[in-house]
């Protein structure tokens, strides 16, 4: 990653220290020295079409005194963004130096089965896969990662993540900011926890797979509440909760309104305007925000819901990342309407396919949480007592088993099987799935490969405007359930099936998952 501030990175001290200073800081703290934003290398097809990348073991220093193991593509931690335009077909050169199996899942793109990169395709330590991308879906702001199964939450909590940006040229006639780190700033969000050895800290215990990975460090595209010096004029922010499980409310500590042009699959209809925006793991969002008057402001998360999720420093406004607009005036607008969406039918087709994720041992999971002291559906600060009952859990539950962690949650009441597809979709149908939860209280952002849909309702209202454009998660909670209507163009056979699951990666990791064909 490339950087787009000269100042440098916080100064030195002991580890531990350290691991304290990377805790909340007030946002008023400006004349701190700062870590400039990094910003993601752009990587485009070279004259033969091919993209070329490695995925690699490294270490990065997140703290003074400390390096932690890490993976990266083309790096230490995180990688480079792919800009692949629509109508073109790439093929992709990727190599993985890692000491492990992984895959790369390209998360969002409308693509067969055989190329999607599922826990089906592994690549194993020093071997190469060279898959054929065409692109045929509009512009839009999506993610790879890896879907080794059953390590894809360890493998993107070492770093293995990176953006992949769609363009066409409706978008391009839109004058939308479109300087890569000037105007158009991609924020990938995260949070770690870290042990006293500068570690991250990484167990698949019953917590993890009940409440997913609880982290108490915020990262945003691998720093520690970065600095982003941007253009004046209007910036583009482009979103993406790269976290395992958390999910972050996001606003603006001056409270400047945020304008949504852009979900999961491409742009909105028209740009929504909010004060706060909802984002869960692997969802994606573009917003938009006036810095004309070159004030600056915080980018800042508010406290959610889950009780696990509002321990320290999740518990009150944390600021992710200050964007500092004193560049030179740039153009870009705002516009008034930004894509042509279909309109959804008159007459939906009935409900094809229930999608019921399942918890198998969340009791045996929330009954310790509870004895701590963590009370389920209540806001608010938490004890210090509690909190450190909590984290104990956390961090010293002891490892599950093999057996136990993959049989820990299911969907349709069976835990995910590598090599038993659940269920046949056709091909090229409008389709309306419902997913749901059943009885569980838990929040799933459910992802399904292959396609980009539309959120028909939630709970049995319309979605929230800015949940209205293509996605490919949907979340549900609180024993809901949200209705989609989705068709899927390309083919996925038994050998490379697509997969339906939850996007919290540790519930993935413990069987809340499914594949399925489309013939």
């Amino acid at each position: 990653m490339t950087a787009i501030s000269r100042r440098g990175v916080c100064a030195a001290g002991t580890t531990i220290a350290a691991m304290a200073a990377l805790r909340l800081r007030p946002a008023a703290a400006r004349d701190a020295v700062r870590p400039a934003l990094p910003i993601p290398q752009e990587l485009r097809p070279d004259a033969r079409g091919e993209i070329a990348f490695t995925a690699e073991a490294g270490a990065t220093s997140f703290m003074p005194g400390a390096r932690t193991a890490t993976y990266g593509y083309n790096g230490p931690f995180l990688g480079p963004a792919l800009r692949l335009r629509r109508g073109e077909t790439v093929t992709i050169d990727f190599t993985n130096n890692l000491p492990v199996p992984t895959t790369v899942h390209w998360h969002g793109l409308v693509i067969p089965g055989d190329v999607d990169g599922g826990p089906h395709r592994p690549v194993a330590p020093g071997q190469h896969w060279r898959p054929a991308l065409s692109v045929d879906q509009p512009a839009a702001t999506l993610w790879f990662h890896p879907h080794f199964y059953p390590t894809t939450a360890a493998q993107v909590t070492k770093g293995l993540a990176g953006l992949l940006i769609i363009d066409d040229e409706d978008a391009d006639r839109l004058a939308l900011p479109s300087r890569w780190g000037v105007n158009d700033i991609p924020l990938i969000i995260q949070d770690r926890r870290f042990g006293e050895d500068g570690q991250f800290f990484d167990r698949m215990n019953i917590t993890a797979v009940t409440s997913g990975y609880v982290g108490d460090v915020p990262l945003v595209n691998g720093v520690r509440y970065p600095e982003a010096r941007v253009a004046r004029g209007w910036a583009r922010l482009r979103l993406l909760d790269g976290s395992n499980a958390r999910s972050y409310m996001l606003t603006a500590s001056d409270g400047r309104p945020l304008f949504v042009i852009g979900s999961d699959g491409g742009l909105l209809e028209s740009p929504v305007e909010l004060k706060q925006i909802m984002i869960h793991a692997g969802e994606r969002f573009e917003i938009m925000v006036d810095c004309r008057s070159g004030a600056p402001f915080d980018l800042v998360t508010l406290p959610v819901g889950e009780p696990i999720m509002r321990l320290p420093p999740f518990d009150d406004s944390v600021p992710l990342v200050t964007i500092r607009p004193d560049g030179a005036d740039m153009p870009g607008q705002l516009p008034a309407s930004l894509a042509n969406l279909p309109q959804t039918p008159a007459e939906l087709p009935p409900i094809s396919q229930q999608l019921v994720m399942k918890m198998f041992r969340d009791e045996e999971g929330m009954m310790p949480l509870m004895k701590a002291g963590l009370a389920m559906g209540k806001s608010g600060k938490i004890d210090a007592a509690v909190i450190a009952r909590v984290t104990k859990l956390i961090v010293d539950q002891p490892e599950l088993s093999e057996a136990a962690q993959l049989s820990a949650n299911g969907v349709n009441g069976r835990p995910f099987a590598l090599d038993e597809p659940l269920f046949a979709a056709p091909r090229n149908q409008p389709l309306r799935w419902r997913i749901s939860e059943g009885d569980d209280q838990m929040l799933h952002p459910v992802h399904i490969h292959g396609c980009q849909f539309r959120i028909l309702s939630e709970r049995g209202q319309p979605p929230e405007a800015y949940r209205a454009g293509w996605k490919d998660i949907a979340p549900i909670s609180a024993g809901g359930y949200s209705d989609i209507l989705v068709s899927f163009p390309y083919p996925a056979d038994p050998h490379a099936p697509y997969m339906a699951h939850c996007h919290i990666l540790e519930h993935e990791d413990s069987g809340m998952m499914a594949q399925f064909t489309v013939a």
